[in-house]
């Protein structure tokens, strides 16, 4: 599976279960597990920015999204918009529940 930036550590459940066992892996919104699909298809946190991603899978088709040029760069501007995946979104993804 391809990042827009492969070097940045993508914080969510799936992360804190492997690296940081003493997080917690939900999501702040009540699912049980904050995970990569999660929060680019379900997560209402980031609902405002999924329209990048729906302009190159109107079905937020991971394959399509995690696997095409159009969908890496749709990805990367959902990244930096939303601030997903980072410890540093405005507020705090935790204050967003």
């Amino acid at each position: 599976m391809h990042y827009p930036n492969p070097s940045r550590t993508l914080f969510c459940g799936e992360y804190y279960a492997r690296f940081v066992p003493t997080e917690s892996v939900s999501c702040p919104r009540g699912h049980p597990q904050q995970t990569r699909a999660h929060v680019l298809i379900e997560c209402p946190v980031f609902d405002a920015y999924r329209h990048h991603l729906r302009t190159v899978s109107r079905t937020l088709s991971l394959p399509i999204i995690l696997s095409t040029k159009s969908g890496l760069e749709a990805l990367a501007k959902f990244i930096s918009e939303s601030h997903a995946f980072s410890k540093d979104v405005p507020g705090g993804f935790a204050d967003h529940g």
